[in-house]
């Protein structure tokens, strides 16, 4: 089954939302941090309403507040700021603490206590980085219905998967997975001459998913994820099917998991829906469980 007109446009909109949420209006950017000391580059616009004593957010591309710091050294657009709370990373933005504005005096060894204070104050959320690559086992229940001139029979049997993933958050709850990898697909059965046939197909498979997180806290994740794969078949052996209809073909994916986060890792378990569109001969679906490790690059 060739990928169906619809399929792609649904993976060409996963792919321009990324790209479009990607983007961000901060200019402000962490450039270097070395211990306490974290170093900024201002926009021309930042360079000139920031004052040193101001407070400033880092903040993921998506708006997640990561840490608070200070800033305490300012030449044109470059800043020394400290780190008063939370974690401060290369590529992190700014954005001005407004609320509560106040300047810290001049010197360096004063003002510390109050800057400290605030931060207590302040919620900077610790949750899971913005992008995360991992890598990805699933073991699955295939069934599959073939009807041919003489009646129709069912196969069953298993499908194995490896892939590696990219996982990249638009929102705080709201992200894009996507999986490239190898799908073993294995069926067998007993046609309506009552002779054994098998079904196995080794796939190169691309995914791109849509992933929601319903409970989303520093120890604990559940969520939903859901979006459609391109499976292209790199050999295959079929005494159920002609191995010439066996072509690309495209499904749609449907799933839930939970997730631990450890420390700049995430650990994950859930269980996908493969539903293949059916053809005239062939009713495909498949139901697995996958088990994944994530990391921050």
């Amino acid at each position: 089954m060739q990928p169906s007109s619809s399929s792609l446009k649904f993976l060409l909109c996963l792919v321009l939302c990324t790209f479009f949420f990607s983007q961000n209006s901060w200019a402000g950017r962490v450039v270097k941090k070395k211990g306490k000391k974290v170093y900024i580059m201002l926009s021309a616009d930042e360079a000139s309403d920031f004052k040193k004593g101001d407070r400033l957010y880092l903040t993921t591309k998506s708006g997640k507040k990561r840490a608070l710091v200070i800033i305490r050294k300012k030449r044109g657009k470059k800043v020394i700021a400290q780190l008063k709370k939370g974690k401060a990373k290369k590529g992190y933005l700014t954005k001005f603490k407004s609320a509560g504005k106040k300047k810290a005096p001049l010197e360096d060894n004063v003002g510390y206590e109050d800057a400290e204070q605030v931060a207590q104050e302040e919620e900077i959320e610790s949750s899971r980085p913005e992008l995360l690559f991992g890598l990805m086992t699933g073991y699955g229940i295939a069934n599959q219905k073939v009807t041919e001139n003489a009646g129709s029979f069912d196969t069953s049997g298993s499908s194995i998967a490896v892939k590696g993933l990219l996982d990249y958050s638009l929102f705080e709850d709201l992200g894009v997975r996507a999986r490239l990898g190898i799908e073993k697909f294995s069926v067998s059965g007993a046609n309506p001459s009552n002779q054994d046939v098998t079904t196995d197909i080794t796939y190169l498979s691309i995914d791109m998913l849509l992933r929601y997180f319903i409970v989303n806290s520093d120890s604990f994740g559940f969520f939903l994820n859901a979006g459609m794969g391109i499976y292209s078949p790199m050999s295959k052996e079929s005494g159920a099917l002609d191995p010439a209809s066996i072509s690309p073909t495209s499904l749609l994916m449907f799933g839930a998991g939970v997730s631990s986060p450890l420390g700049g890792m995430d650990l994950f378990l859930g269980g996908d829906y493969n539903y293949y569109p059916p053809s005239e001969t062939v009713e495909t679906n498949v139901i697995t469980a996958k088990l994944g490790l994530l990391f921050e690059l």
